[in-house]
């Protein structure tokens, strides 16, 4: 097992080298991602395909440090669960936090 870390700590360090000063265009970032519209094979709906897995739900997406990718990987991993489950179990303890009732997965 020793030599799975390694990689993966080495995997870490490279991916958490700085990256060459580039500055990504404004309207780039803040473009919406184009669907097709009724060319997807399967429900039979005017939108793309959507895996039986993700019907019914909505993305909700953050960029964070690259240690902290790390991080909730690898423990996620380590406690035989996905990100996406590890997710939705801290997005259910803020809203304790603050208050709210949580709304599971």
């Amino acid at each position: 097992m020793s030599s799975r870390k390694g990689s993966l700590l080495a995997l870490r360090d490279r991916d958490a080298a700085p990256a060459p000063a580039t500055a990504e265009p404004e309207g780039r970032a803040a473009a919406p991602i184009a669907r097709s519209s009724g060319t997807g094979t399967g429900s039979g709906s005017s939108s793309s395909p959507v895996a039986p897995s993700r019907q019914g739900k909505k993305a909700m997406t953050g960029y964070f440090s690259p240690e902290m990718s790390f991080a909730m990987h690898m423990t996620a991993r380590k406690h035989g669960m996905s990100l996406q489950d590890a997710m939705a179990e801290a997005f259910n303890d803020w809203l304790r936090k603050m208050g709210e009732s949580p709304v599971g997965k």
